[in-house]
């Protein structure tokens, strides 16, 4: 009995000090497959005191790279450009944003002196302007079947709920879903950063979301950890607690 206490001990030992050096050596931009075509990737920062993961995505066209949502730390701002280039050989020819927070669109400002072409809604680019931030240099046209070097995607708006600009990224070929921050990840405890949420028609807008795409592959959060499923359900759960 002493012994298997001992290895217990180790075990337990071992593992915690695993954790730990795993977590010190975390990368501050991740790049993972989804598709060929498709790749997530993931940055870091800080939300009262505690660190979280922004997920956004990129799609890989004969033309270029299409980037959606920059990186929620600035210091990876060109690493991104720098990895997709090594990866892939390929250009950044485009920036979209799904809403005006920053770790949407906070790399605005320097995707524009760069001269790559920035993209968000009218709405999102109000907010930007009265917050004093910069502004894409085009603007979204929601709906529209953007069709770039072979692959589509269309930016759709379903309503309020993280914010009253929140969009999504519907990747038809792929039935994938890029939803951002409006949809919260499976493991979410709570809604997050609600200080420009309408928590009341959020609700409403999922159901149109789910309604218009009754069949999806995969959904994205913006947030934690997206290799898990459930992502939308779990968004109605916390959103009924509210």
């Amino acid at each position: 009995m002493k012994i298997n206490s001992i290895f217990k001990k180790l075990f337990l030992s071992c593992s915690f000090l695993i954790g730990s050096l795993l977590l010190a050596q975390e990368k501050p931009l991740i790049i993972e497959e989804l598709t060929p075509e498709l790749y997530v990737h993931t940055t870091y920062n800080t939300f009262k005191g505690t660190k979280y993961s922004a997920n956004g995505m990129y799609l890989i066209t004969k033309k270029g790279v299409v980037l959606f949502d920059t990186p929620w730390d600035e210091t990876q701002y060109q690493p991104i450009l720098d990895s997709i280039k090594k990866r892939h050989n390929l250009p950044v020819i485009a920036v979209f944003a799904s809403h005006s927070h920053e770790d949407r669109s906070g790399g605005f400002a320097y995707y524009n002196k760069l001269g790559i072409p920035t993209y968000a809604t009218k709405q999102t680019n109000a907010i930007l302007k009265s917050n004093n931030q910069a502004t894409s240099t085009k603007e979204i046209k929601l709906g529209k079947t953007y069709k770039i070097g072979g692959e589509q995607f269309v930016i759709e708006y379903f309503g309020e709920g993280h914010t009253v600009d929140n969009t999504v990224v519907w990747f038809p070929k792929y039935r994938i879903l890029n939803g951002g921050c409006l949809i919260k990840s499976a493991e979410a405890v709570d809604l997050g950063n609600v200080a420009e949420a309408n928590v009341n028609a959020w609700p409403n807008t999922i159901d149109k979301l789910m309604l218009q795409h009754p069949i999806i592959q995969k959904v994205i959060p913006g947030h934690d950890n997206w290799r898990l499923t459930q992502h939308l359900e779990n968004t109605i759960r916390l959103l009924n607690k509210n």
